[in-house]
């Protein structure tokens, strides 16, 4: 089945829209969702990106339902994980859980 990726992250985008909170950033270039000055949700390469404890991060990746993120240093960052577009249906979610982490933690 193919995905089209912009209806995908329109979802994500729109979900944000409304909250003032956030800063979502559209058109072309980077492609993601501030909270402050601190990018808390990216999309990089047709996947979802969010930052989240390395605890956290571990876990999602421990458990098969998240992936480690590599920007092509051979070495995963630790407070960011990725999902692929098979777990669309949850990209909210973990963009929700990522605003929350960055508040609470005063990430910006």
């Amino acid at each position: 089945m193919l995905v089209n990726m912009s209806e995908v992250y329109d979802q994500v985008k729109d979900h944000f829209m409304d909250d003032d909170q956030v800063i979502v950033n559209v058109g072309k270039g980077a492609q993601g969702i501030k909270y402050g000055k601190k990018l808390f949700v990216m999309f990089y390469k047709g996947e979802l990106v969010v930052k989240l404890s390395p605890e956290r991060v571990s876990e999602l990746v421990s458990s098969g339902e998240g992936l480690p993120h590599d920007v092509g240093t051979g070495k995963p960052m630790k407070d960011w994980v990725k999902f692929p577009v098979s777990k669309k249906d949850k990209w909210i979610q973990y963009c929700e859980e990522s605003k929350s982490y960055v508040i609470k933690n005063k990430i910006r």
